[in-house]
């Protein structure tokens, strides 16, 4: 299923562009640490620089990753005088921390260390981790319309041609700050037991049971990377082009009827997916 164009909408109020906190890693300027305690890369050892500096600073941010959360890392200029090395090699080590999840990058912002990542074992909802992580989830409503469902979603959703759905946009928000961006398609006979305080407040599994007395049970999910868009880029604060994860799902209840289909994408540096599954021989294929 791809994203399809939204089209066909009628017109319905919708809310002012979200008043969004500012992005994680600017409210401070406290350094996460002091070039002087950093041992000195090796030029003769086998491993690149590159590769030196990161696992260097990898292993001071990890001594005290939760209270360095936001501080800032040395420049590359500091950087490259201090270890006299090029900025090349000092882009090269941030990459590969920031491919780590550890630290976070910003043009004209410098270098934060970042959150841990918020790893989502997919047999479980994603809003139940959060609160075992003792993390708070809360929505914000951009869109809510009621459409002409476009085929891939009458496709998702088994339903006839010329079906209506509502659709629905939200941004996700993690202890206030925002974290996901959702567009979900729902039947409108769902859909119109889902109160504007429902959406504002409730994860789709909480909301989806009590719209139907009946929980989902069973959800197809295909993962991948996308860049992000203009708007998306802007809801999301981040720079366009950035890659994202998106999920892209369909939730069926136990008889198998689907109820929900769409999309979530996440900030890939603070979101990660845990899969745990039986490998099948040939024999079994």
């Amino acid at each position: 299923m791809t994203l399809p164009a939204r089209r066909g909408m009628r017109a319905v109020p919708t809310p002012s562009s979200p008043q969004l906190p500012p992005p994680a890693g600017t409210r401070g300027t406290a350094r996460a640490f002091v070039l002087n305690r950093v041992a000195p890369l090796n030029t003769a050892h086998a491993a690149p620089l590159y590769l030196q500096l990161a696992e260097r600073f990898a292993a001071l941010i990890g001594q005290g990753r939760d209270a360095l959360v936001g501080q800032s890392l040395p420049t590359e200029s500091e950087c490259m005088a201090h270890f006299g090395i090029s900025r090349p090699t000092v882009r090269q080590a941030m990459a590969q921390l920031a491919a780590q999840g550890l630290i976070t990058r910003g043009r004209g912002r410098g270098t934060f260390v970042a959150p841990r990542r918020l790893d989502h074992d997919l047999s479980l909802a994603f809003e139940d981790e959060a609160r075992n992580a003792r993390k708070r989830i809360s929505f914000q409503v951009l869109e809510r319309r009621t459409i002409i469902a476009p085929p891939t979603v009458l496709s998702a959703l088994a339903l006839a041609p010329g079906a209506e759905v509502d659709l629905v946009e939200r941004l996700r928000l993690l202890d206030g700050e925002v974290f996901g961006h959702e567009l979900r398609y729902m039947p409108t006979h769902i859909a119109r037991h889902v109160t504007a305080r429902m959406l504002e407040r409730q994860p789709v599994n909480t909301l989806l049971r009590a719209a139907m007395g009946e929980a989902p049970r069973r959800m197809r999910l295909i993962v991948r990377s996308v860049p992000a868009d203009s708007r998306i880029a802007r809801l999301l604060m981040i720079k366009r082009g950035t890659p994202l994860l998106e999920s892209e799902h369909v939730y069926r209840l136990a008889s198998g009827v689907p109820v929900l289909c769409g999309f979530v994408r996440f900030h890939g540096d603070r979101f990660q997916f845990i899969a745990e599954a039986e490998i099948r021989t040939e024999a079994q294929l």
